[in-house]
């Protein structure tokens, strides 16, 4: 899990939350909430352009033919939704904009089958909320990148995020480079993974027990939408 003890910040998602990292005390400083709007120079640009694809439709491009069997596989469904037959493939794409719902205190889990493309640089999910931004002492929105449904978060920088509202750019890549230091890099062979959302406590700034086995998930249902983008590497 993610704790934020660094002092560099990631820059790639809106209201990401930082952590004091005061020792075993929680921080109730609502100032750690970051309003990171402004990303680098190299990702910052989150318009339409010619290098970018996009597909106007709120169709899951995914077939059932090209599922993998072992989609969603030892997912537990007391914790988590996952369905095979609603993933993201191909997982390189340009979409509309979709709407999800988070319900019954569970973990949204979507199932893709990563496979990279010389022309691609980087992708985002771009994210959108009509819900009102939570305190960060309530449960507030979490996703990650995982290699098992609802499972941990992929090791490295920008695979966990923490945001009082589903706001902004999760980006990943299959390159190297110094720019995309702080992307998520999601390996370099073919495999199934996955991307997880959820409402829950953020451990620093929760007045109470929270962990990976407490995280005080609300009742509520908590609407959010996702864009999935590409970026070609510029001329």
């Amino acid at each position: 899990m993610t704790t934020f003890c660094s002092s560099k910040i990631s820059l790639f998602l809106s209201l990401i939350l930082a952590s004091a990292c005061t020792g075993s005390e929680k921080s109730t400083d609502t100032s750690l909430v970051q309003d990171l709007a402004a990303t680098s120079d190299m990702l910052a640009d989150s318009g339409e352009t010619s290098e970018e694809t996009a597909v106007e439709n709120d169709v899951d491009t995914s077939t059932a033919e090209t599922i993998p069997q072992e989609y969603c596989a030892n997912n537990d469904s007391a914790l988590a939704y996952c369905d095979p037959d609603v993933n993201y493939d191909p997982w390189i794409a340009g979409t509309g904009e979709v709407h999800y719902w988070i319900r019954d205190k569970k973990t949204l889990v979507f199932p893709f089958t990563t496979d990279d493309a010389p022309e691609v640089w980087y992708g985002y999910l771009q994210l959108t909320s009509p819900e009102v931004a939570r305190d960060t002492g309530e449960d507030i929105f979490h996703g990650w990148f995982s290699e098992t449904p609802n499972g941990p978060a992929l090791e490295g920088e920008g695979c966990e995020w923490y945001t009082t509202s589903a706001e902004g750019y999760i980006y990943w890549t299959f390159k190297e480079g110094d720019e995309l230091v702080d992307v998520c890099h999601l390996g370099d062979y073919l495999r199934t993974m996955y991307v997880n959302f959820e409402t829950r406590c953020y451990p620093d700034l929760y007045d109470g027990l929270c962990d990976d086995e407490n995280k005080n998930k609300s009742d509520r249902v908590y609407q959010f939408d996702v864009s999935r983008r590409i970026k070609i590497y510029p001329e």
